[in-house]
């Protein structure tokens, strides 16, 4: 079992942001209880790809969980959920600001119950301002972060081609809570209140705002963009990073043309040379040509993978990065096992991605609901 092995955490996201930061928790040994509404997380709803009716979405965000249905817009709900919360150490929630509130279920009715309770409340834009009650996904905090403007290639602002600013926002959630159970332990549980804009600004702007970081600020400079495309080879991609005058020396010399790196112009007019010419160049040779010498001069380079090689990449199969495993719904699966290897505590995949309500009785007995008490529930059609 993981390090926090006895952390019992109450996990009412959806989608993403929380179900990766709940999943995070999980890996790590946490009793994570995904609680759905009847018709369940949207993951398990929107079209997409899934095998024996387990959707991606679930087997990628929401494994190591148990799972129950509590449908809180029935009359009763909230005081199941109150009683659960006197047991827990943490509540994560990602609804729109107020919702858990209205619902009877937000911070100030559980830290009445449980003053140790640690309750993250995830947002898109904040818990107040003009934002505040738009929806929010990931392309949109993409575009207001300035993760788009980064990215920018012809004039034009990309998006980053995956769901960065949900990822972004999930492990810093873990961060949060795991700081905030590290001081509940005096006795005193607390808040957490995490825009999604201001954790991907957080994550994105220590490098790319540093045009920007010296006031006062100057209108239409451009954001750092201080990492190189991928070169194309004869059979492939590479990457270079020769961030040093002796990196760029090293580099040129290593493939025979130190002199494009030469001259009085000022550096960035040299590494402007040096990077056109090395287009024209690559094309001329493999990539395993190219990173054997660049390899030998020191210079930090790397084959570009796609989703063909990077499974047998030896690096990531010493590493144990990736495992194969059945589910008794999906069948055989790949996952990516937590990054963290711990000396003591183990983090493995202990717990399958749950079905719709596949614990709910188990879950309520285990926070002292009697048989006749679930038996009510289900009839009022408050679990199910």
């Amino acid at each position: 079992m993981g390090p926090l092995k006895g952390i019992t955490v109450l996990d009412l996201s959806m989608v993403v942001a929380g179900p990766f930061c709940t999943m995070i928790l999980g890996d790590l040994g946490a009793d994570v209880i995904k609680i759905e509404p009847p018709e369940g997380d949207v993951s398990r709803i929107v079209v997409g790809q899934e095998r024996g009716g387990v959707p991606i979405g679930i087997l990628n965000w929401n494994r190591s969980k148990r799972a129950m249905v509590l449908d809180l817009k029935r009359a009763g709900a909230a005081d199941v959920f109150l009683k659960m919360a006197e047991r827990t150490d943490v509540v994560v929630q990602n609804v729109r600001p107020g919702v858990v509130d209205r619902l009877g279920v937000g911070y100030a009715a559980v830290s009445a119950r449980n003053p140790k309770i640690v309750y993250c409340s995830i947002a898109g834009y904040g818990f107040k301002g003009p934002y505040r009650d738009k929806p929010a996904y990931d392309p949109i905090i993409q575009g207001l972060a300035g993760v788009m403007a980064t990215q920018r290639t012809q004039g034009r602002p990309r998006a980053v081609k995956n769901i960065i600013g949900d990822k972004v926002t999930a492990m810093t959630a873990a961060i949060a809570i795991l700081a905030a159970l590290n001081k509940a332990r005096s006795g005193k549980g607390q808040h957490i209140e995490l825009a999604m804009i201001d954790a991907v600004a957080y994550y994105l702007m220590g490098d790319t705002m540093a045009r920007h970081t010296f006031l006062p600020h100057k209108p239409g400079v451009p954001p750092s963009m201080g990492t190189l495309d991928p070169f194309k080879t004869a059979d492939g991609y590479i990457t270079i990073a020769p961030l040093t005058d002796k990196h760029w020396t090293s580099i040129l010399d290593a493939i025979g043309h130190p002199e494009w790196f030469q001259g009085d112009e000022p550096r960035p007019e040299r590494v402007k040379r040096s990077i056109k010419a090395l287009i024209d160049l690559f094309p001329t040779q493999t990539s395993a040509y190219w990173l054997e010498r660049i390899e030998k001069a020191d210079v930090p380079c790397g084959m570009v993978n796609d989703f063909d090689t990077i499974w047998n990449d030896p690096q990531f199969i010493e590493n144990e990065t990736f495992v194969e495993y059945e589910h008794p719904e999906a069948g055989m699966v790949r996952g990516v096992r937590p990054p963290a290897r711990f000396s003591e505590t183990r983090t493995e995949f202990w717990r399958h991605a749950p079905s719709l309500g596949q614990h709910t009785d188990e879950i309520l007995a285990d926070f002292g609901f009697s048989a006749p008490e679930i038996s009510r529930l289900h009839a009022e059609q408050i679990v199910k």
